[in-house]
């Protein structure tokens, strides 16, 4: 699950949660009065500053995207080969 830890005043993290919205993502936001860089927590993975957020959030759409993508090309078939269930046309 991707955490964002943020100051209170300091950034506007509606940006933030309407792009997690759009993916299948677990998310948290929680508020820390305590930093003064808002800071991203998912695993091992860690990122801090709103730069650092930015690109690690563009990378997990982009993950997303590719995960639900179509492509036939991703996976090997024999295009001469009739249509069929095994063991019975073949």
């Amino acid at each position: 699950m991707i955490t964002i830890y943020y100051p209170g005043a300091a950034h506007d993290i509606t940006g933030w949660k309407e792009r997690l919205d759009r993916t299948s993502l677990k998310y948290e936001f929680i508020l820390d009065d305590n930093t003064t860089v808002p800071r991203l927590a998912d695993g091992d993975n860690c990122a801090e500053g709103i730069p650092a957020i930015e690109s690690y959030l563009e990378s997990q759409e982009q993950f997303v995207k590719d995960w639900y993508e179509d492509r036939c090309d991703k996976y090997e078939f024999d295009p001469d080969a009739g249509p069929g269930i095994k063991g019975i046309n073949g």
